[in-house]
């Protein structure tokens, strides 16, 4: 009899404990699933940044075809002339540190070399990076960005090749990525930035922090207003080795900075870490 109630006893230990097991791993796959579905999300606002700030400073100096400081960054242009193409432009945010607007400061040189005019109906630019970091964001590797007008509206293709971006905490491999951005509201007011709308589509897949190999689609196409400084709605799966797909869900259309992600039927709300654009 002693022996039966001791076993028993062992028995629903074994439950209690394998139970636990179960329950502390299932805590942990949730905590990894939301980290990577925040590290993905700080890859396309760095992504999303970078293509801002290198259309932003051609359209402000092409216009005049000039170099020289622009708020705290230096721009140069080589070679000095209206006719020669490729040009290589350089953007020096030097080492210090440069606030360029609220919460955002970067340090280092983006360096593009362009095929063609800025108001071509067609050019490429391939982006690489000395030192550069966007707050404490440290990123490398070669950016391909193509634009081209496709049924009226603006197309900016920009994939990614070998990029790596390290963070306070850790490293985030890219091995290759694809953004496809459409312009699909704003093109009649060129000066009011404020208006533009875009759809986002991509894939891309990588190596994360842990070292797990992930990889996501854009099923939904994201949503962005510049008026706002996150992504407004669209819907992307996101799969993280060893475990199963989470799909990231943005919202209906609100400006704000919360969006869900939901995996095995599991419904969790995340915040968002975005980039100032205001």
């Amino acid at each position: 009899m002693k022996k039966t109630i001791f076993l028993m006893i062992a028995l629903a230990g074994m439950f209690v404990f394998t139970a636990c097991q179960k329950e502390n791993q299932s805590a942990k796959e949730s905590a990894m699933a939301i980290s990577n579905a925040q590290d993905q999300v700080l890859i396309s606002d760095l992504v999303t940044d970078l293509i801002d700030d290198i259309e932003l400073t051609s359209e402000s100096v092409f216009g005049e075809l000039k170099t020289g400081r622009t708020d705290c960054r230096t721009v140069t242009i080589e070679p000095m002339d209206r006719v020669t193409w490729p040009k290589t432009i350089t953007i020096d945010f030097g080492t210090e540190g440069c606030l360029v607007r609220e919460d955002v400061v970067k340090k280092g040189k983006i360096i593009i070399i362009q095929s063609a005019p800025q108001r071509a109906e067609a050019w490429e630019k391939v982006i690489t990076f000395e030192n550069y970091f966007v707050n404490d964001n440290k990123i490398e590797g070669t950016h391909t960005l193509t634009y081209r007008i496709r049924s009226g509206h603006p197309v900016w293709n920009n994939t990614l090749t070998n990029s790596t971006i390290t963070t306070p905490e850790g490293v985030i491999r890219t091995r290759t990525a694809t953004h496809i951005r459409v312009q699909t509201r704003g093109t009649e007011t060129l000066r009011d930035r404020l208006d533009d709308v875009f759809q986002i589509t991509g894939n891309a897949r990588g190596i994360n922090r842990d070292g797990k190999t992930f990889s996501w689609v854009i099923t939904d196409p994201l949503v962005m207003h510049m008026g706002c400084n996150w992504i407004r709605k669209g819907t992307k799966e996101i799969n993280l080795e060893g475990q199963s797909t989470a799909v990231l869900d943005f919202g209906g259309g609100e400006c704000d900075n919360l969006a869900t992600i939901t995996r095995d039927g599991e419904v969790k709300e995340i915040t968002l870490r975005g980039l100032r654009r205001r």
